[in-house]
């Protein structure tokens, strides 16, 4: 018998934490990180998802068996991002301890540990061609590496404070990047200016991204919003309300008829571009989901959370 048994003379009830329902969509789901997953990524051909985690772990991942293929080690605190190579060859994951890591995606190796940035790492991107990893950073600064040799290739400055993120336009000439900053900016990656900035009416953008075709801007940040903008004008198009508190992370389908988003309140979300509305929401994680991804074909959207867990959800 309990303290309060003693005292009162009743049964306690113990408090149980209410069972979420998964999904019907949910296709699977990962487990083998051993904290919070922040990046989820799939090969070119689908087949393979990359994952960095607060474990300070990269896993690369069989889609179709949900095992995992190698850990990769060597980031010496959590990694906060991942993405993997339009060729399929190689990943890459960026961490707090400030560093690029360039991995093999055959034997799992640590081919290029790229230094520059001077604290944590909050988000990389490949250049459509392979050729180069960019990534910003909390000191304000957009890097790019070579892809091959692990040497830095040029800064941009511009920022005044916290960059969380950045996305290559599909053509490979312009970058978007956002942050702690009311601003998206769009970059020439040519001449490395920047040559616009939209205002996002939030103070705090987690992530942004083009649509496949390079007319529109998604972003999400701390209002709990997914909006669309046009990408020539800045002007808003969409506004998609429906999640309950941030919004981490989205992307588009290779189609560019639908947004993933991924929040705060342990969901995922389908939008329509086209209309601007909610097709439907995925539930069974049970913290929050940090990380959504596309696979190739758009059948499958990839989740990563705060649940240590990855899950693999069906399009609706």
């Amino acid at each position: 018998m309990g303290f309060l048994s003693k005292i009162f003379g009743k049964k306690e009830v113990e408090l149980k934490r209410p069972q979420v329902r998964e999904d019907a969509a949910l296709i699977k789901t990962l487990t083998g990180h051993e904290d919070r997953v922040l990046g989820v990524r799939f090969s070119p051909d689908g087949k393979k998802l990359v994952s960095g985690s607060f474990d300070e772990k990269v896993k690369l991942w069989n889609v179709e068996t949900g095992n995992a293929i190698h850990t990769m080690s060597g980031h010496t605190t959590w990694v906060k991002c991942v993405d993997y190579s339009p060729k399929g060859d190689k990943v890459a994951s960026g961490s707090i301890d400030s560093t690029v890591r360039i991995w093999d995606v055959v034997t799992g190796k640590c081919l290029h540990v790229c230094k520059g940035h001077d604290t944590e790492v909050r988000m990389i991107a490949f250049s459509p061609d392979g050729k180069v990893v960019a990534s910003c950073s909390r000191d304000t600064t957009i890097k790019f590496w070579d892809a091959e040799t692990g040497s830095e290739l040029k800064t941009l400055f511009g920022h005044k404070s916290y960059i969380e993120c950045i996305a290559y336009s599909a053509d490979g000439k312009k970058l978007v990047s956002c942050g702690e900053e009311p601003v998206v900016k769009i970059w020439d990656i040519e001449t490395g200016k920047n040559i616009a900035n939209y205002a996002t009416g939030d103070t705090l953008s987690h992530f942004a991204a083009f649509s496949p075709d390079g007319s529109k801007i998604a972003l999400c940040g701390r209002d709990a919003k997914v909006k669309v903008l046009d990408a020539t004008s800045g002007k808003v198009i969409h506004i998609l309300e429906g999640h309950e508190d941030g919004v981490r992370s989205l992307c588009f389908n290779p189609a560019g008829t639908l947004i993933a988003s991924a929040a705060n309140d342990e969901s995922v979300r389908l939008w329509d571009v086209e209309k601007g509305t909610l097709a439907h929401t995925y539930r069974g994680h049970t913290h929050e989901v940090q990380s959504v991804a596309f696979s190739p074909d758009g059948k499958v959207i990839a989740s990563g959370s705060d649940d240590f867990k990855i899950k693999l959800w069906g399009v609706v």
